[in-house]
């Protein structure tokens, strides 16, 4: 066997940053370009994004989410980052339910922008106890909304295209390093997934 053939490959480094995009319309005591400074210090080699590739060829951003839209995009086209959308079509829609199961979501969900309200900085929703209090917010939602069997099925396609996705852009783009920023509620899902290939190294995003 040659040398070159023994050569590693180096591992891709990968750092998945939730958000809570959704509620970037309420008030909150910190501001987008809090966002864009801390993926600018990060400065990845690829940023990927939950938005369809059909989304960034038209370039029509006002649908999306403000974080993506209003900083990460416009960061992107200023800077050498390259955006990678990851997403194989729009996130499914948001679960509802009837009666007092809705009155239960409604509550849920006002503690999640409570979340995003009390957050410090972009940071803090993504360690921590709002990191963890956020996913389990969103599955109880999940659970309350009595989801259709179509409709799971709509949100577990969306993750597991995402991952893909992520994983694909790894091995084309070996020794990169890699940001995916996405909804918080997909953190818990890409990152044990993603840590099943080796070439794949999964990091917080401050040792990106």
């Amino acid at each position: 066997m040659s040398q070159s053939s023994q050569e590693k490959i180096p591992r891709t480094k990968v750092a998945v940053l939730g958000t809570l995009a959704e509620f970037h319309r309420e008030p909150i005591p910190f501001d987008l370009p809090a966002l864009v400074r801390l993926v600018s210090d990060l400065n990845p080699d690829l940023l990927c994004l939950d938005i369809t590739p059909e989304q960034w060829q038209a370039g029509d951003f006002s649908d999306l989410p403000p974080e993506y839209r209003d900083a990460l995009l416009p960061l992107a086209h200023q800077t050498d980052i390259v955006v990678v959308p990851v997403a194989g079509e729009h996130s499914p829609a948001e679960p509802t339910a009837p009666g007092w199961r809705g009155q239960v979501i409604a509550l849920l969900r006002g503690w999640l922008a409570a979340i995003q309200r009390t957050a410090p900085g972009p940071a803090a929703v993504n360690q921590g106890w709002r990191h963890d209090l956020a996913n389990l917010l969103y599955h109880l939602i999940a659970l309350l909304a009595g989801e259709p069997a179509e409709h799971h099925t709509a949100w577990q396609t969306h993750q597991e295209h995402l991952i893909q996705r992520v994983l694909e852009t790894a091995r084309r783009d070996p020794g990169r390093r890699i940001l995916v920023v996405v909804n918080v509620r997909h953190c818990h899902h890409i990152r044990p997934a993603l840590r099943k290939y080796p070439e794949v190294e999964v990091v917080q995003y401050s040792e990106l």
